[in-house]
């Protein structure tokens, strides 16, 4: 590697004319004052190896040049002969030894302000210039020879992003970021492209497979028209053949009706109404004297129920106010004890500070009068030889005079690091003694708080097993009367049963009539939902009849239009009221999610039994209920696993989907068949007014027992006062464990700090003798220099007279200084216990006080519970009388309530015959005239929607289409709201042409099937509407394109063009990935074999630089990669640990650490590419005096440097120094060379 031998100047910034500078040697130094011209040639350097004039401090290149100045002596208009007069010319040659071979840089300015370049005298371009550099490893854009001036530190606080393109100019990626960026952005268009015509591909892909499926749909949509048409003949010649049957059917029936004895059922049932009113009115007497005394209790009930919460609050807080008292009190005593014993420690630290200051001023004294006794005084003659004679002495032992002044300086040093050591020690004993006293406190305070909590502790056990005896006991009683209210609902259930026997079974007659009339006249009727599905086990009864609930006595009908016939017919004969389920509309979804969810549940539907032709019906009245086992079970599926159903138990318990939870229901179909006799019901009624009594006494019980929101109340008061004594005792223990651990911190510390006290002193005491020996030959040069002096002076030598020159001041300053110490330390000590007296005696007065409103708040509280029990016994007996008087007007209001049930019993029996009679005669000619109906309607919509019939006789375009429609065809298409609106009046004869006219048609049935003769008309019938619905349902999903076979060739052709295109751009993809690739591997490799290489390098340069005999290994720096995948698009992070530092970012370092972690950063750099020279300006500005000295090491064993420098202790290692100065005549920076080898030893 070669190396730069000198530099000429010719007309450079502050250099006037021609200047030679150098030799350059491996270590050279730049020194010289401010403003001398040093930093100018810095920029002379970095100008002739390339460096922007924007980097060197100027705007343009013409601010380069020597600018002419007035000369002393001169006229203001004259200037020099290198100024402006020779035309504003400059340039800089750098000479360079490359292995022998003398190679000249030299870069000039021209009149016209633009560069010059030129090797070996001979003109070249600036790229060319630049290769030449380079290949001399001198790279100007990332200026890997210089640092500027103030820009050390920059370098390490630069992002990581500055870093990482600061590496891939030293290593050389950076070159290939254009070819990088091309090859990316032509691979990211060919995958564009290639997806592009992928996904045109796949759309025309997507297209012909949509019109072969568009072919294939027409295709089905053909067929299925077909199979509809024919499907829809056969169901209307079916619907045709179970009209005309029914009509036969009808008329045998008619003939067979008989009428009854109207008139006498008529008076035998005004007769029981009459009855009934009369019973009505006294039980309506009898019920509002219950109501009425039910309200005063009531109201009575209230009032205990807004004072008991009240009661408990105040013996609550009588109870913590009593143990208040008692803490406040327990407190009182402490803090007395507290002000007593903080009053002796204050009266101790006044005692000790006043012995302190005594010894001072005794201190003081007897020095006012040694000085006074050995006070020495020269003549300024003597002290004037003692300077000259000193002088002469410096200058011949020079050497052993500076190894004293460092060996005192040592001595310095060396004597605080020990005092400070020795002050820590004492400080910590200090400290160890204060904290012992401070446990023994605390200890004590644990031992009390340790005694409330086992205080509270036993409270709140005893709370507790007072809450639990009161649960118990309540339970008991919840229990009883539980047991109470449950066998009086069943007396009460068998009593409504007995009064609601005879009332039940004539409803369910009415309705068996009603359904049986309804399967007559209606062939779509299946029947009531009850008998349609029954439950497989008999233990699955009651939880069944609950599901289905109001739906049991529904009737299923095939279809809306039959139910809307069915309510029609209702109306007209006044029946009474049902509820219809037509299958073809009613929407229900399946159960199979509840099937396998709970263990011990399963839907309502698999335990029925049904024809899976009403499944829709059965699946609409379960809802998706759950049967479940037990209560437990229906609440896991409803609260844990939050199903969205109903669940029923086996008892009929219900948890409804909104979470309510409502009681059993008992199955009543064997009890509906009882025959109930007057000595069993008044048994029952007995045996209620026993349990009524029985309720009373156990209610007055429960009263007595506190609430549980008043053993809750008492409870969390008590794990209150609990959980704060719990809460001061783990304070105090983390308090003394905390306390335990600082002193065992100290006592660790105490035991480091000695032997470090005992290293001090040794190392001391070595300085000391080293000071002595070179004090010692010191003494010895001096003795014959200073013979003459100390005769004349009567001393007998130098080392007596520095004696009496230099008394022992320092001695007494150190001792002021231990005095000044030890009163500020008592002081603050004092100034803190005191503090600590007076809040001491502050709490002591405000627990006094505290006390006091206490107690009077403790009388009041006991006043007003006492007038709150007194007011609660009074009303507690009033509602006792209450309730006494309460059970006799219930009794008789029972005994009336029976005597209505007989009333209404005869009464319902008489109005049920008359129904019967009255009823039965209209029904058989509304069956006949419906059957005729609903043949005419057929056949109407035959010939509307052109179904083609076979016919024996007749012929539909016979059928009027402009007839009124009757009664029953209108239902078949009104809504059953508009239906219900119709009067009879808007539907009447009109429609006797079109029923004439139908029974003059005759179908033909030839080509009905034998089964659908033969078969359950509604079974048949809905079996032809489901195929017709499914087919038309089928047919409406297609819609089938007509165009699809002609559309379906074109396709097929564009497709295969588009796979052409596809295969193209796939290939560009590939070839451009590939491409990319390899130029994303080659500037990887460039840029981590750089990265590789620096991140070795500056741990080993920092290591170099923080060394010390202290810390020999020195301190820690490392570099990390953000990305390491694509290293170069990320950021570098540096970081630098200094010696015995923890961790922390390059911004938070000081400025001189900052400055060590740059330097190594360019030092490891340099490293890679080591330039044939390094520049450094000023970079030891920010370095104490051992860092310099550690870089001065540095760059003495790594030398190939030029460094500016301010410091003596750099510069004074240098091999060579340059010395700037200024020359003021001239007006010019001029320079001085110093070969500092030729003084080396």
């Amino acid at each position: 590697m070669g190396r730069l031998v000198q530099l000429e100047l010719e007309n450079f910034k502050s250099y006037r004319g021609h200047q030679v500078i150098g030799p350059f040697t491996s270590f050279t130094a730049v020194v010289g004052p401010n403003g001398a011209g040093k930093s100018n040639l810095m920029d002379a350097i970095s100008f002739v190896l390339g460096v922007r004039s924007t980097h060197l401090r100027s705007s343009q290149l013409k601010d380069l040049v020597y600018r002419g100045r007035a000369v002393k002596g001169q006229s203001e208009g004259a200037v020099d002969e290198a100024g402006d007069q020779r035309g504003r010319r400059a340039w800089v040659r750098a000479v360079y030894d490359d292995g022998g071979r003398t190679v000249t840089f030299q870069r000039s300015i021209g009149d016209n302000g633009e560069s010059e370049y030129r090797i070996n005298n001979r003109v070249v371009s600036l790229s060319t210039y630049n290769q030449a550099l380079e290949a001399q490893n001198i790279l100007v854009k990332a200026k890997n020879f210089l640092v500027f001036q103030g820009d050390v530190e920059a370098v390490a606080a630069q992002s990581p992003k500055d870093l990482t393109r600061l590496i891939e100019q030293i290593s050389g990626s950076w070159e290939l970021q254009h070819e990088y960026s091309a090859h990316e952005r032509r691979q990211d268009a060919a995958a564009e492209r290639s997806t592009f015509a992928y996904n045109k591909k796949r759309a025309v892909a997507a297209e012909v497979q949509s019109i072969v499926e568009q072919k294939k749909e027409l295709d089905t949509y053909e067929s299925k028209l077909q199979q509809r048409t024919k499907l829809t003949e056969l169901h209307m010649l079916h619907r045709l053949f179970v009209a005309e049957s029914r009509i036969d059917a009808i008329k045998q029936e008619a003939e067979a009706l008989d009428g009854g004895t109207i008139a006498q059922a008529t008076e035998q049932r005004a007769e029981a109404d009459a009855s009934l009113q009369s019973q009505k009115k006294t039980q309506a007497r009898a019920y509002k004297a219950v109501s009425r005394q039910e309200r005063q209790i009531k109201l009575v009930e209230h009032k205990i129920e807004t004072r008991q919460p009240r009661l408990v609050g105040l013996g609550e807080r009588v109870t913590y106010a009593q143990r208040r008292r008692e803490q406040i009190e327990e407190n009182m005593e402490r803090a007395q004890e507290d002000v007593v014993r903080q009053r002796e420690v204050v009266v101790g630290i006044e005692q000790e500070r006043g012995r302190v200051a005594e010894a001072e001023k005794t201190f003081e004294s007897c020095q006012v009068g040694a000085a006074l006794e050995t006070g020495v005084q020269h003549s300024e003659e003597t002290m004037s030889e003692f300077e000259r004679l000193s002088e002469q002495l410096r200058s011949e032992c020079a050497e052993d005079m500076h190894a004293r002044d460092t060996q005192d300086q040592q001595i310095r040093l060396l004597g605080e690091a020990a005092k400070r050591a020795a002050d820590r020690l004492a400080s910590q004993q200090s400290q160890l003694v204060g904290l012992a006293a401070s446990e023994h406190a605390g200890e004590q305070q644990r031992q009390r708080a340790a005694a409330d909590v086992a205080a509270a502790e036993a409270a709140l056990q005893q709370v507790r097993r007072d809450g639990d005896a009161a649960r118990a006991e309540r339970g008991r009683l919840e229990r009883v009367e539980a047991e109470l209210h449950e066998k009086l609902a069943g007396v009460l259930a068998q009593l409504a049963q007995a009064r609601a026997d005879q009332r039940e079974s004539a409803r369910e007659a009415r309705l068996r009539d009603m359904v049986a009339a309804l399967q007559r006249v209606f062939p779509g009727v299946h029947g009531r939902l009850a008998e349609l599905c029954r439950p497989t086990q008999r233990k699955y009864d009651v939880s069944v009849a609950t599901v289905l609930g109001r739906h049991m006595d529904a009737i299923v009908v095939d279809r809306q239009t039959t139910a809307l016939e069915c309510i029609r017919h209702i109306k007209e004969q006044r029946a009474g009221q049902a509820t219809f389920l037509p299958l073809d509309t009613l929407k229900a979804s399946s159960s199979d999610r509840l099937r396998h969810a709970v263990r011990g549940a399963r839907p309502a539907t698999d335990v029925l039994q049904y024809d899976t032709g009403i499944e829709a019906a059965v699946l609409h009245a379960c809802g998706g209920a759950l049967i479940c086992d037990s209560l437990d079970a229906a609440k896991h599926a409803c609260y844990e696993l939050r199903l969205e159903a109903k669940a029923v138990t086996l008892d009929g318990s219900v948890i409804h989907r909104s979470g309510l939870i409502t009681g059993g229901a008992d199955s009543r179909g064997g009890q509906r068949a009882q025959a109930w006799e007057s000595a069993a019901v008044d048994e029952l009624r007995r045996a209620r007014d026993r349990m009524a009594e029985e309720l009373q006494v156990v209610a007055r019980a429960r009263r007595g027992l506190a609430s549980e929101e008043v053993l809750s109340a008492q409870l969390a008061g008590q794990q209150a006062r609990h959980r704060v004594a719990r809460e001061v005792l783990e304070a105090l223990d983390r308090k003394l464990q905390g306390a335990a651990t600082e002193r065992k911190h100290l006592e660790r510390s105490v035991a480091e700090c000695i032997p470090a006290v005992a290293h001090a002193e040794t190392e001391l005491e070595h300085a000391t003798e080293a000071r002595a020996a070179a004090a010692a030959r010191i003494y010895s040069a001096a003795r014959p220099l200073f013979a003459t002096f100390c005769r004349s002076l009567g001393i007998a030598d130098l080392e007596a007279f520095e004696r009496q020159l230099l008394p022992a001041a320092e001695a007494v300053e150190e001792r002021r200084m231990q005095f000044r110490t030890q009163l500020a330390r008592l002081d603050s000590q004092l100034a803190f216990e005191r503090q600590q007296l007076d809040e001491a005696v502050a709490k002591l007065a405000r627990l006094t006080q505290t006390l006091a409103d206490t107690r009077a708040s403790l009388a009041e509280m006991q006043a007003a519970l006492s007038s709150e029990q007194i007011e609660m016994a009074a009303l507690v007996a009033q509602l006792d009388a209450l309730r006494g008087e309460l059970a006799s007007l219930s009794s008789k209001y029972g005994a009336a309530s029976e005597d209505v049930h007989a009333a209404r019993q005869t009464l319902e029996h008489g109005r049920r015959e008359l129904d019967t009679l009255s009823k039965s005669l209209a029904a058989k000619a509304a069956e006949l005239e419906r059957a005729r109906a609903e043949k005419a309607a057929v056949l109407r919509k035959c010939k509307i929607e052109d179904i083609t019939v076979p016919l024996q006789r007749g012929s539909l375009q016979a059928l009027p289409l402009d007839a009124a429609i009757s009664s029953t065809t209108a239902g078949t298409r009104l809504a059953e709201s508009e239906f219900s609106q119709l009067s009879l009046g808007d539907t009447q004869v009109s429609s006797a042409s079109l029923d004439a006219a139908a029974d003059e048609i005759v179908p033909d049935y030839t080509a009905l099937p034998h089964h659908a003769r033969t078969g359950v008309p509604a079974t048949v019938d809905q079996k032809y509407s489901e195929d017709i619905a499914r087919l038309s349902v089928e047919i409406d999903a297609l819609n089938p394109n007509p165009h699809a076979r002609e559309r379906l060739d074109a396709a097929r052709e564009r497709l295969r063009e588009i796979e052409s295109e596809h295969n193209a751009a796939r290939q560009e993809a590939r070839d451009a990935k590939t491409a990319f690739h390899a130029v994303r591997m080659r500037r990887h490799d460039v840029f981590m074999r750089c990265y590789n290489h620096l991140a070795t390098a500056i741990d080993q340069a920092y290591k170099a630089l923080t060394q010390s005999p202290l810390f020999p290994l020195g301190g820690t720096a490392y570099l990390a990669l953000e990305d390491p995948e694509s290293p170069y698009l990320a950021g570098v992070k540096y970081h630098a640990m200094p010696p015995l530092k923890r961790f922390r970012d390059m911004d938070q370092l000081s400025g001189g650490e900052k400055t060590v972690a740059a330097l190594a950063l360019l030092f490891a750099l340099q490293t890679f590419r080591p330039a044939p020279f390094f520049v450094l300006d000023e970079v030891d500005a920010a370095l104490d005096l051992a860092n310099v000295a550690k870089l001065a090491n540095f760059l003495r064993e790594n030398a190939r440097f030029i460094v500016i420098s301010l410091k003596q202790a750099l510069f004074e290692r240098a091999q060579s120094l340059v010395g700037i100065y200024r020359d003021q005549s001239q007006n010019s920076s001029r320079v001085l060379t110093l070969d500092l080898e030729q003084f080396s030893t």
